[in-house]
């Protein structure tokens, strides 16, 4: 009978066997080949460097006690702890209950048949989680089923010295069902939900680890109390299920239909700023289309883009400020940090070819600027129709359809380049070759600098589509 457990526990391990190990499994241990074929194998895709060094950055816990997650970290840990109580604790003594309700001399028929009951009206409970779980939601679960396994059990408390023993298994069945309904099972979900993937292990390793020493509570401390009596342990547990309760309603987040990134806050904290700066790179881009088709009014337009990279670069020290601060983001830190810096190098660019425009006094207008310009418009307006579309990345989107855009984009500038120089190179004139080239080549980079988003892009596409 006993050895009947192996059974299942050799089912999983030999399909895990058959599954490949993450990503960050294979970064952290240095096998950067092996990381990348399965990416490969999964993506049909070759990674990035951005990508794979991001799989690299090593987490601490201390990253997740002092960061804002703490308070989640606190929410999933004592969840589980205050749970483990009842569940091992109850689950342990329930037979000793029974015995001493039925006496000594009952047969054994009448003791399987109360166990029986107990089990099987009990695991209903996970059934009504199953179907509830995303309409009721995990917090509503939760705390319902905390507070009537504390109504249930205060309830035994105060009359266990009169209860008989068909009103004791069905009060005990109620509380089996609410703690399989709500903690018994929430406390398993929302560690997985609450926290983003670099330190999602950590933070459910950990409240898992709470979790059992709240197992060890139950088992040890509880039948002490009963030698006090079933009342005060029955109290004690019925008092830990109210403080789950409590602690549900003030620290609990309700996850029901959301996917993993937004509930572990991506594009919450970050999303207005990024949005504003994709804004920014339309509209420098337009200015610089409007220059290269007004050269003579560069005095005038210029400042406009000047204005346009100072206000962007306040938006990156805003995202880099609540970076330093916060553990929150959408995506995570190294991704943030990769998509703020390639969008904020966009207007930096654009705004490195229009000073050279104005410093260098060109005033005639030059057909290549006019073409270089009018593709740099055309990527930065496809940058924010892919920024637009972030917030909807797990659903039906063209971000991967714009990236490639982008790139053809790039490529005709790189085309554009090369026959521009060559062209100047029949002018006689070398102060304007010099002037001329320099500009075509910093208009260039602006396209690559798109492209460098759109890298970033794709890559958050992969990993979170």
């Amino acid at each position: 009978m006993l050895l009947s457990g192996v059974v299942p526990a050799v089912i999983v391990l030999t399909l895990r066997t058959k599954l490949p190990e993450t990503l960050r499994w294979f970064v952290a241990k240095g096998k950067l080949e092996d990381a990348k074929k399965t990416f490969e194998k999964i993506t049909g895709r070759a990674p990035s460097e951005v990508h794979v060094q991001g799989l690299s950055q090593k987490t601490s816990f201390s990253e997740l006690i002092f960061s804002p997650y703490k308070k989640r970290l606190f929410f999933t840990s004592s969840s589980w702890f205050l749970v483990d109580i009842a569940v091992y604790g109850i689950g342990l003594l329930a037979p000793t209950f029974i015995h001493e309700l039925y006496g000594a001399n009952a047969p054994p028929v009448k003791y399987e048949l109360a166990y029986a009951t107990l089990y099987l009206v009990g695991a209903t409970g996970y059934l009504i989680a199953l179907l509830s779980v995303d309409s009721l939601g995990r917090k509503t679960l939760q705390l319902a089923g905390f507070l009537v396994m504390g109504v249930v059990l205060l309830f035994a408390a105060v009359f266990s010295k009169t209860l008989s023993l068909a009103l004791f298994v069905t009060l005990l069945s109620t509380a089996y069902v609410a703690q399989n309904a709500g903690p018994n099972t929430t406390t398993w979900i929302y560690p997985v939900e609450l926290f983003p993937t670099r330190i999602r292990g950590t933070g459910h390793g950990f409240a898992a680890t709470i979790g059992k020493v709240g197992a060890v509570v139950g088992v040890f401390a509880l039948p002490y109390l009963q030698g006090f009596g079933e009342s005060y342990m029955l109290s004690f547990v019925s008092f830990s299920c109210f403080l789950g309760a409590l602690i549900t309603a003030f620290f609990g987040v309700e996850t029901k239909k959301q996917s993993l990134e937004v509930v572990s806050e991506i594009f919450k904290s970050f999303y207005e700023q990024i949005s504003k700066m994709a804004l920014n790179i339309v509209r420098a881009a337009k200015e610089l289309r409007t220059l290269a088709s007004n050269m003579n009014d560069a005095d005038q337009i210029y400042p406009r883009i000047k204005q346009i990279e100072h206000q962007n670069d306040e938006l990156v020290h805003e995202v880099f400020t609540k970076l330093n601060r916060s553990f929150a983001a959408p995506f995570e830190q190294n991704e943030i940090s990769s998509l703020t810096k390639s969008m904020d190098d966009v207007i930096d660019m654009i705004h490195a070819a229009a000073i050279r425009i104005k410093l260098y006094e060109i005033r005639n207008e030059d057909k290549a600027i006019s073409e270089f310009s009018e593709n740099i418009y055309e990527c930065a307006t496809l940058i924010y129709q892919a920024i637009e579309q972030l917030p909807n990345i797990r659903g039906e989107n063209t971000i991967h359809e714009i990236c490639i855009k982008i790139n053809e984009n790039e490529n005709l500038c790189d085309t554009l380049l090369n026959q521009s120089v060559a062209s100047l190179f029949r002018n006689s004139d070398p102060v304007k070759i010099i002037k001329l080239k320099e500009v075509y080549e910093y208009l260039e980079i602006v396209t690559d600098k798109c492209e460098d988003v759109a890298d970033v892009l794709r890559d958050l596409l992969v990993k979170y589509s």
